[in-house]
Parts: structure tokens; sequence; C-alpha cells
């Protein structure tokens, strides 16, 4: 980060379900950003569809089911529908409630998110779920980033490209309260969800630690 402007640089990401503490640092950092859609599908990229959050047992998935494409070969992320399949809607808000029912900021945002945790999200693309979810995250955290997503990339400055990975020490792992944390310990690298369920409003300093 040291070597770049990342006001005069465009970052570059791939699309995540409810992204991680990192994810968000880097957006936060950034003043224009790119996420991706158009990317290669590649069934192997979980992040695209799952989260990581923690509950009463520690760390925990939860993965959107999507619908085989066509193609496999010439699919992109944005072909990608998500399928109907177990009531995941349920499930995951459930889990949510579950793992962060008693944070401190659970009650102040749970108004935000459950109306996309409803059977109406199985007929939404992949993509658009993903993209409201994360316009919600923003908001909530303060994120004022412009943000695009697509698959179109045009920049006159300098280009972040990140789709393959985040680089060993470009983000710092900032510790942060946690509910269970005397249980647990510190939990890292889970869902910016995570972060604003216990942290709230202040989830936007911590962001500005992470990223030098």
């Amino acid at each position: 980060m040291k070597q770049i402007d990342p006001a005069e640089s465009l970052l570059v990401l791939p699309p995540r379900y409810m992204g991680s503490v990192a994810y968000y640092a880097l957006v936060n950092s950034f003043g224009k950003v790119v996420v991706d859609t158009g990317m290669r599908f590649d069934k192997r990229q979980k992040d695209t569809h799952r989260a990581t959050i923690a509950d009463t047992h520690g760390i925990r998935r939860l993965t959107v089911p999507i619908e085989k494409p066509v193609s496999m070969t010439g699919a992109r992320w944005s072909d990608i529908a998500i399928s109907s399949h177990g009531s995941w809607w349920h499930a995951h808000w459930e889990t949510l409630k579950s793992g962060y029912g008693r944070t401190p900021f659970f009650e102040y945002y749970a108004d935000d998110f459950e109306p996309l945790f409803r059977e109406d999200s199985a007929r939404y693309p992949l993509m658009e779920f993903n993209r409201r979810l994360d316009s919600i995250i923003r908001r909530l955290m303060l994120i004022e980033s412009e943000v695009v997503y697509g698959g179109e990339i045009s920049h006159n400055g300098p280009i972040v490209d990140l789709r393959n990975g985040i680089p060993d020490g470009m983000v710092t792992e900032v510790p942060y309260y946690q509910v269970r944390s005397l249980r647990h310990g510190f939990i890292p690298r889970l869902s910016a969800a995570d972060m604003l369920f216990n942290m709230g409003p202040e989830s936007a300093l911590i962001l500005l630690r992470m990223v030098l």
C-alpha cells in the first residue's frame, strides 16, 4: 500500500457473500472499487457464495446454494442463479440470530438485513443478492468509497487487481470486541457482519487501522 496512492487508484475485487473484514478494510481504503461480476465461474471459489461467521460453537460457515450453470466452461459469476433448495434463507437468518442476537448492535441492524433473508432472495441472481448485502454492510460501516458492480475495468490511473486474493501483509488483522471472546478467544478472518454486530459504528475506525 505504501507504493500506491489509494485515492488515485482503482481497486478490483472478486464478488463476495458478506465478505471478510479484510475485504471491507480494502474497500474502505480506496476511493474507487470495481467488483468484477464477470469473472469466470469456478466452483472452487466458495467465498463467492459462502460467509464465515461465529456462533456458540465457534466458526460457522453459511453457504448459499446455487444452480449448476448450463455451461461449466463458459459461465460467468453473473450467470449464476440462486437455488431455493432447503429454504436456506431461513436457516441463514436463524443462524445469524442465534450467533449474534446477544451482540451489542444486532438489534439495531436486524431490520436492515432480515428482508434479504426471505424466500424472495432465491429469485435473485447470486450477484444481485451479494450486491444488496454489500450495499447494506458498506452503508452501516460508513464506507463512502465508490463501488461499481460489473465486468468492465477502465481507469486512467493505477489499478490494484486483487481478484486472485489479498497478498500477505497488505491487511493487518486488528482484534476487536467479540461477544464470545472469553470462550473462544478472538476469532480472525470472519465476515464483516461479525464486526458490525459486535462493534457497530466503531467498525469504521477499526477498518482504518487495518490498511496502512
